[in-house]
């Protein structure tokens, strides 16, 4: 792997370490606010729909494909990392929090997305392979927080929102000086020509068949990683394990994280096996641990623990693969459009799960991450026709 693949990727990891940088505070900081388990899917769902907000920009101006993507993400590292820092001030109200939040997820459509258009631009032929590290380190910073609240449970949770934020600012400087990639392919006609290229989107099957199978695989990714810390301690209080805290921060860690080597692992694979295969075989497994939760759930902790460990591990590996046969499918000069879109869409669509599992985790017991299930079952099925099921063939 190249030089500036691996500033990207270790970059990626600095910048969107802000996703879940609340959520890994999310004990010191109910105390403040009063927060309760809805108010925890507020937080993830104010960032997501920053998200949203600032894909639909980045969508209908077209500045995804118009300007250098190393400019963008640095200007949005900066913007990310200083509303982050802003919550650290107790005085403030828990609006405000929601709204530091929501422009957090706006600088993370620039800093994620356009990433991946970044890292495309330094290696076309390996997309499936760059992409896969890409997201990798996505999941590495979003899992980020939770280690470093394991590591300094004792410390004051201020230090863990600083923290992030640093690693932000530092992103955004070496995605400048390191610059664009020498295949970077900019659009130069108008920037508002939104219909004609959707136009061009829309008529490409295999594209259309991609951003499905992604949309079905965020119904369930997103949901299931803000649900983790309350899986965890949902089954360390039934089997009475002490250190709550830090094994629940330790541990959110270790599951999301695990996701970091599916990611590699299936880029890896994609080699030999393409993208589509490794894509279907990934939602058919993570809809497989879906089913069987609730009905082995807190039985023993180990087990508990061994399947969160292995749905960790396949909720996100089809994620790059269907970014790279997106990438691939799409006309070369919207690339940047193509990925964009299709996150927007996923992330809008992430935030109704978000909202019902944190709403109604109390209700349902274990039963209520059947929730996640439409999401890999219909993507499977839409993906499948246009691809087929876990066949050897070109995506």
């Amino acid at each position: 792997m190249n030089n500036p693949v691996i500033v990207i990727v270790i970059a990626q990891m600095f910048g969107t370490s802000l996703w879940f940088s609340t959520n890994g505070v999310l004990k010191q900081i109910e105390e403040i606010w009063l927060l309760s388990a809805s108010d925890l899917g507020g937080l993830t769902n104010s960032v997501q729909f920053g998200f949203i907000i600032g894909t639909l920009f980045f969508t209908i101006t077209g500045f995804a494909d118009k300007f250098k993507p190393s400019r963008i993400v640095m200007l949005c590292c900066f913007l990310g990392a200083t509303s982050n820092a802003l919550i650290v001030f107790e005085d403030i109200s828990f609006t405000f929090v929601i709204f530091s939040r929501l422009v957090v997820g706006m600088a993370l459509a620039g800093i994620y997305p356009i990433g991946m258009k970044l890292i495309i631009s330094w290696d076309p032929q390996k997309a499936p392979n760059t992409l896969g590290l890409l997201v990798g380190m996505l999941v590495l910073g979003s899992s980020l927080p939770y280690l470093i609240r394991a590591l300094g449970v004792s410390f004051d949770w201020q230090y863990t929102v600083i923290l992030t934020s640093g690693l932000c600012y530092i992103a955004g400087i070496t995605i400048y000086l390191m610059g664009d990639g020498p295949h970077l392919i900019t659009n130069k006609k108008s920037s508002f020509r939104l219909l004609d290229q959707f136009s061009q989107l829309l008529k490409n099957k295999k594209y259309l068949a991609s951003a499905i199978g992604y949309c079905g695989h965020m119904w369930e990714l997103y949901a299931f990683w803000t649900c983790v810390p309350l899986l965890i301690a949902i089954s360390i209080s039934q089997h009475q394990i002490h250190n709550q805290e830090f094994l629940v921060s330790l541990l959110s860690f270790l599951i999301i994280g695990l996701g970091f080597v599916s990611c590699v692992l299936g880029g890896i694979l994609a080699k030999s096996f393409n993208s589509s295969r490794v894509a279907s075989f990934s939602l058919a497994f993570s809809l497989s641990i879906c089913l069987i939760y609730p009905l082995v759930g807190n039985l023993y902790f180990f087990v508990d623990l061994l399947l969160l460990m292995l749905w960790g591990f396949f909720v996100i590996s089809d994620s790059p693969q269907f970014s790279a046969i997106s990438a691939r499918v799409c006309p070369q000069h919207l690339v940047g459009t193509a990925l964009t879109t299709q996150n927007c869409i996923g992330f809008s669509i992430s935030m109704i799960t978000i909202f019902l599992t944190t709403s109604f985790y109390e209700s349902l017991g274990l039963y209520f991450v059947w929730i996640l299930l439409p999401g890999p079952f219909l993507g499977l099925i839409f993906f499948s026709r246009q691809f087929g099921f876990l066949k050897l063939q070109t995506s």
